[in-house]
């Protein structure tokens, strides 16, 4: 079980904005520059997480090392520019639905787990004021990194913070955006917080991994471990602890977000190492096939591994 970090902290000009602030106060205690906090001087020095679970260290110094091995790559801003629309794929179509939300350019979105700052960008490029925390503070400093390559140094803040405990204030972000986030923390105590900082009638938007049970009990067979080892690794980006969303996490997520539309993603597409051509870095042949089937045979979606879910708060 995962130990909640305590907020109890000394008070300083530069603490994350707490629970008591309101939206109008923070936004101005930024744009007077009060609220640095996690800038790249201040993210060795300033930010300090307490009580942290076993867990959570894990992932946080997972990243950190995978943050010395991988310089900042150029972002893609394909998927937000609106000129070429792929909606069999999971993440187009994550950022397909955020474009779709954004209506004027004082809309803040929250990029909840926004990792080294990639998603972040595209957010920003859409015109969101875009907060975003993670909890390694290497990949707060890459994204204030690529928000400074990109121009968007004055749409971004970004901070060092837990999935299920944030110290922004309620009600405050009208869209909450996570990429591959969930099956890294609490999830339930995460869902709670997204819920939490959503103003009345806010979206989140959510892309993940769920289980499957046919395939990942193929999965986890010995003969296809032998050749696709499973556990934590760098070079496959899967951390210790991640898991995939199961059937009791949809139903809590559901629970907290009644408005609940889940779309699935994966069929076919999980073999894909074993059909070289649908490995090419452009548009996936077996994703398409997917999406067809899917049309065919809606009873065959439950068997998708990847899925894009959309909550919106009532």
């Amino acid at each position: 079980m995962d130990v909640r970090p305590s907020r109890t902290r000394p008070p300083s000009e530069s603490a994350l904005p707490f629970r008591g602030t309101s939206s109008d106060d923070l936004d101005r205690r930024q744009r007077r520059g009060v609220s640095r906090l996690n800038r790249p001087a201040d993210v060795a020095t300033t930010t300090s997480i307490p009580l942290l679970s076993e867990r959570q260290k894990r992932e946080r110094d997972f990243y950190r090392e995978y943050a010395r091995r991988h310089t900042d790559e150029d972002v893609d801003f394909d998927p937000v520019l609106g000129r070429e629309q792929r909606p069999w794929n999971p993440y187009w179509a994550h950022f397909q639905v955020v474009r779709s939300l954004f209506t004027n350019s004082r809309q803040r979105l929250l990029d909840f787990g926004c990792g080294a700052g990639t998603a972040s960008m595209c957010y920003a490029k859409v015109g969101y004021r875009v907060h975003g925390f993670d909890i390694c503070d290497d990949n707060v400093s890459s994204c204030y990194g690529k928000a400074e390559r990109y121009g968007f140094g004055e749409r971004v803040e970004f901070s060092v913070q837990v999935a299920e405990s944030l110290e922004y204030p309620s009600r405050h972000f009208d869209v909450v955006a996570g990429i591959d986030i969930l099956h890294h923390v609490d999830i339930a105590a995460a869902i709670r917080e997204v819920h939490r900082v959503l103003k009345p009638a806010g979206v989140a938007v959510f892309r993940e991994f769920v289980e499957v049970p046919v395939f990942d009990a193929l999965r986890a067979s010995w003969l296809v471990t032998r050749f696709y080892p499973k556990g934590a690794s760098f070079g496959h980006h899967r951390t210790h602890d991640e898991r995939k969303l199961d059937a009791d996490d949809l139903g809590m997520i559901r629970s907290v977000f009644p408005r609940c539309e889940i779309t699935r993603f994966n069929l076919l597409q999980r073999f894909r190492k074993l059909w070289p051509i649908a490995s090419s870095n452009g548009p996936s042949t077996l994703e398409k096939i997917d999406q067809r089937i899917f049309r065919i045979a809606p009873v065959l979606q439950r068997f998708g591994g990847d899925v894009l879910m959309v909550l919106r708060k009532e």
